[in-house]
């Protein structure tokens, strides 16, 4: 039994949501036993699921237990290197590393349930093992031949960890300001600088965006000039190298996982990809780091819900179960509401990813024989442009739902969900970091704002006036509504060109209204093939449709001088 941590939502998308025959076609060609692929990857979240239940057991009592930093070296405890241990015994740590390297070279989508699982089981130990198919991405895709046989075997055997270092005093989000320097003294690579708030940052490899030192007063304050470097704890020639943890920090939540400041004199490290250029490489770990915050907080979110439903099953005031007080039932609907928002419109990202992978990679090979090469160039275009406009949106929406979510499951417990011991209290505790690192909340609302202005909106709302075309029939209550919303998005768009300081200032509502109606439509598809999905549906539309009614006329009254009073009200 997996406890219910092979979700029956993870169930339906991989054998109703995805088309798994055009997938393995463009990625692998027409020799695929796709039945027995998809039986494996069933097989293996099957697993993950039975471990994460055992993990979930052994962590609920331990959360307040921090993470030390011992003459150096960064102790996590027990039930962390206990649960790491697990996953790792069963080969299940780094699943979308290449199978040339000892992975099993799985989709995004699979890699998402799984990491799910694993937040809702610990998400301290969520934020370690998260890291680990990013960071072997990175150099799988950007390393040499020498540095991939070097590392990548060790990531999926569970022998190393690894972590990103990119945020400094004077640079947060802001990645120009970087100021850690790499300096190249003939043909080798070091690195001078400090890094602060690296999650994981007791690893033995670390991923170091530094500015190159050839071209330091010329490109600081910009991206360029950025390099990637692997920088490891210990050299090939099994010396220590001058890379030191400083500090672990205290915080309010994953107390399990080590957030480090690390210092580097005079490291050595080895050149990833192309120098000068590494902020493109860091987006791509970046962005798949998103992904898995997405799903970090959806975990979060589904436990702190499972437990405050069981509560509310058994807690009995004024002489039966709260659950059936209406506000705490309409409470807990719109947490299982919200919960579903936000994989609907993960996994339909991350499936979209997966396909636009295989796409390219059947450009790169060659072949002629899974149709017009014009039209699927196209389609891999048009295919990007959505996953750069819903990875904000999936970030955004994930972690957004997990601090609602885990809020309401304390106010569910009552007093006893503020008690220091409450399981409640700690989901929330764990949950707010998960709208801040990876990028704001408010920050991926501008990225996704910034895409809309390239066109992505537009692409977004036909594929969805598609999709609704297909549904009307079926569903035709449901989809007017969703008609309706689609139209309220487009009648606002005026009132957002007024003053970009102005759309800025509506980025979130915007998110909020397009992330509704591409989710409303998701969850029709899923109806369609399960009816049992109809109510959830019916109802998130009939609520999110109003919601979003009122932001566009909110949008279109086009108060400009918001901003204005604002400055005055905070005495500006």
């Amino acid at each position: 039994m997996a406890h219910g941590f092979f979700h029956p939502d993870m169930k339906l998308f991989i054998d109703h949501r995805v088309d798994w025959t055009r997938y393995f076609h463009l990625l692998r060609g027409a020799d695929i036993e796709i039945d027995a692929e998809i039986e494996t990857y069933r097989s293996i979240l099957g697993t993950c699921g039975d471990i994460c239940a055992d993990i979930e057991a052994g962590a609920l009592g331990h959360w307040h237990e921090e993470v030390r930093l011992e003459d150096g070296i960064v102790a996590v405890p027990p039930h962390i290197a206990a649960g790491y241990d697990k996953l790792r015994g069963a080969g299940l740590v780094c699943l979308t590393l290449s199978p040339d390297f000892g992975g099993f070279g799985l989709p995004i989508l699979l890699n998402s349930h799984y990491l799910e699982m694993v937040s809702r089981a610990d998400t301290s130990l969520m934020t370690i093992l998260g890291l680990q198919a990013g960071v072997a991405g990175d150099i799988q895709k950007y390393g040499s031949d020498e540095l991939k046989q070097r590392y990548l075997p060790r990531f999926a055997a569970g022998e190393l960890q690894g972590c990103m270092d990119l945020t400094e005093p004077q640079a947060g989000s802001d990645l120009g300001a970087i100021a850690t320097r790499v300096t190249e003294e003939n043909g080798r690579y070091f690195v001078d600088g400090s890094k602060i708030f690296i999650t994981n940052g007791g690893s033995g490899v670390h991923l170091v965006l530094a500015r190159d030192g050839a071209t330091y007063d010329q490109s600081k304050g910009t991206t360029n000039g950025l390099s990637l470097m692997l920088c490891p704890v210990e050299l090939p020639d099994g010396t220590r190298n001058t890379v030191a943890v400083t500090r672990v920090e205290n915080k309010m939540g994953i107390h399990g996982s080590p957030t480090c400041a690390i210092e580097f004199d005079h490291a050595e490290a080895f050149l990833l990809g192309e120098r000068g250029n590494g902020f493109r490489a860091m987006l791509d770990l970046m962005n798949q780091a998103r992904i898995g915050v997405a799903a970090q907080g959806i975990g979060i979110a589904e436990a702190a819900f499972r437990k405050a439903r069981s509560y509310a099953l058994e807690r009995v005031q004024f002489g039966q179960p709260i659950v059936q007080q209406p506000l705490v039932k309409s409470m807990l609907t719109t947490m299982a509401l919200d919960i579903n928002a936000a994989r609907a419109l993960l996994y339909r990202t991350c499936a979209m990813i997966d396909l636009t992978d295989a796409l390219a990679a059947y450009l790169a090979s060659g072949r002629d024989d899974a149709g017009d090469r014009t039209a699927l160039q196209e389609e891999h275009e048009r295919n990007m442009a959505l996953i750069r406009f819903f990875t904000p949106l999936c970030k955004y929406i994930g972690t957004e739902v997990a601090t609602r979510v885990t809020r309401n499951g304390i106010q569910i417990h009552g007093g006893i969900g503020y008690m220091a011991e409450s399981v409640a209290g700690h989901y929330h505790s764990d949950a707010i970091i998960t709208t801040i690192y990876e990028g704001t909340s408010e920050i991926q609302a501008s990225f996704a704002l910034r895409e809309m202005s390239k066109g992505a909106l537009f692409t977004a709302l036909d594929a969805t006036n598609a999709e609704l075309a297909h549904l009307d029939e079926r569903f035709p209550e449901e989809t007017r509504h969703v008609h309706e919303g689609i139209k309220a998005i487009n009648d606002s768009l005026p009132g957002l060109m007024t003053d970009p300081s102005y759309a800025i200032l509506n980025a979130k509502h915007v998110c909020d209204m397009i992330i509704d109606v591409v989710v409303a439509a998701e969850l029709l598809l899923q109806a369609e093939v399960d009816p049992s999905k109809l109510v959830a549906a019916t109802s998130f539309i009939r609520s999110r449709m109003a919601m979003v009614g009122m932001h566009a006329k909110r949008i279109q009254a086009g108060d400009v001088t918001r901003l204005d009073r604002y400055t005055k009200i905070l005495g500006l």
